[in-house]
C-alpha cells in the first residue's frame, strides 16, 4: 500500500507516521521547510521524503505521478487561527489553491487513490449554546480567515467527488494536542513555559490569555488513529467530526499541567494572546464516527498534558 501524506513532517503527520509506521505501509511525504527534517524519529526516516510547495502544481504533479499513491492523507497546510488574522492571504492560497493543485495531480494521475481531505472543527464557528455538542448536519459559520479557508477548502471537493468520481472523504477535527506540538498552541505553550521556569530560565510566571474559552480537546494519537480507521472505512462524500465529546476550558487544562510541576507559578493575562474573535464553546459531536466508524478517544486528557510537560522537560 503506497500512501502520500502532504505535510508529513508536520505535527500531525508525525505522529500519522508513527502510526501507520507500524503496518506494512510504503510512506511517501511532502514537506516545505527543510529544517523539520532535523528531529525525526527512527520510524519517520523511514518514510521517503519530497520537497513540495502545494502552491505550485508543477510540484505536486510530478511527485503524484511518481508516487502512484493507493491513499492520501492531505495535512499541509496553513494551520494556527490566530496566525491567520495577519496572514490571510497566504493561509487561502495554500489551504484553498494548494489543495486544488492536489485534486487536480489526484484526477490526473492517481484517479483511484482513496483520499482522506482534513478540514477542521473550526468551520462551524459560534454555534449557540443550546445547539451543542456540534453534529456534522450543523450549518458553516466560519469567523476567522484559518476557517474560512477549510470551509472554502470542503466546498472545493464537491465537484471532485460528485463530477469527477474521486473518492475522497472529509474529517472535521476539533481540537488536538500532544507531544511535539508547535508551542504557538495553547497546550504546548503552557507546559513550554512552566518547562522554563522549572529550569529557572524564566521569572515564576505565565503568561495566557482567555481561560474562559470552553474546547474540545483530543490526543493526537487518537486523532491519527481515527484518521486511519475513516480511511478505511469512511464512504466518498462523507464528512466526519473527531472529537472527544468533552470540553474543557483552557484554565482548566492549566490547572492540571501546573499541578504536575513542583515549582509554584502565578499567573499573569496578556493581551496579545488574545484572539480577535474568540468563540466561548466549541464541543463536537462525535456520535457519527463512532457508529459508523467504530473511532472512540483513548486517551485521558490527563495523560495527554503529562506526556506534553514530559516533552519540554526533555527538550529544555
Amino acid at each position: 500500500m503506497r500512501v502520500l501524506i502532504t505535510g508529513i513532517t508536520g505535527f500531525v503527520g508525525g505522529h500519522l507516521t508513527e502510526f501507520l509506521a507500524t503496518e506494512s505501509y510504503q510512506i511517501y511525504g511532502t514537506y516545505l521547510d527543510p529544517f523539520n527534517l532535523k528531529n525525526l524519529s527512527p520510524s519517520q526516516q523511514k518514510a521517503t521524503f519530497y520537497p513540495c510547495d502545494l502552491t505550485q502544481p508543477e510540484a505536486i504533479e510530478a511527485i503524484v505521478k511518481v508516487v502512484q499513491p493507493d491513499e492520501v492523507y492531505h495535512l499541509a497546510g496553513m494551520s494556527h487561527v490566530q496566525k491567520s488574522w495577519s496572514l490571510r492571504e497566504t493561509t487561502l492560497k495554500v489551504n484553498l489553491f494548494g489543495t486544488l493543485n492536489l485534486l487536480e495531480s489526484l484526477r490526473k494521475f492517481a484517479p483511484f487513490a482513496r483520499t482522506l481531505m482534513v478540514s477542521s472543527g473550526e468551520v462551524y464557528g459560534n454555534v449557540p449554546l443550546d445547539l451543542q455538542p456540534i453534529s456534522e448536519n450543523s450549518p458553516l459559520r466560519p469567523l476567522t480567515p484559518y476557517a474560512a479557508s477549510k470551509a472554502s477548502l470542503e466546498l472545493l471537493c464537491h465537484p471532485y467527488i460528485y463530477g469527477d468520481k474521486l473518492h475522497i472523504v472529509i474529517v472535521r477535527p476539533f481540537n488536538h494536542t500532544g507531544p511535539r506540538q508547535d508551542p504557538s498552541f495553547v497546550c504546548s505553550d503552557f507546559a513550554k513555559q512552566i518547562a522554563e521556569i522549572e529550569r529557572g530560565l524564566r521569572e515564576p510566571r505565565i503568561y495566557v490569555g482567555n481561560l474562559d474559552a470552553r474546547r474540545d480537546f483530543s490526543d493526537v494519537r487518537d486523532v491519527v488513529r481515527g484518521y486511519q480507521m475513516i480511511m478505511k472505512k469512511g464512504q466518498a462524500g462523507e464528512i466526519y467530526n473527531i472529537a472527544s465529546g468533552k470540553a474543557y476550558a483552557i484554565g482548566e487544562l492549566l490547572d492540571i499541567l501546573l499541578s504536575l510541576s513542583p515549582t509554584k507559578i502565578q499567573i499573569s493575562p496578556d493581551p496579545n494572546r488574545i484572539r480577535p474573535s474568540d468563540i466561548r464553546l466549541l464541543l463536537g459531536d462525535n456520535t457519527k464516527i463512532r457508529r459508523q466508524i467504530g473511532w472512540e478517544p483513548q486517551i485521558p486528557i490527563q495523560d495527554t498534558l503529562r506526556d506534553i510537560l514530559s516533552y519540554w522537560r526533555e527538550r529544555i
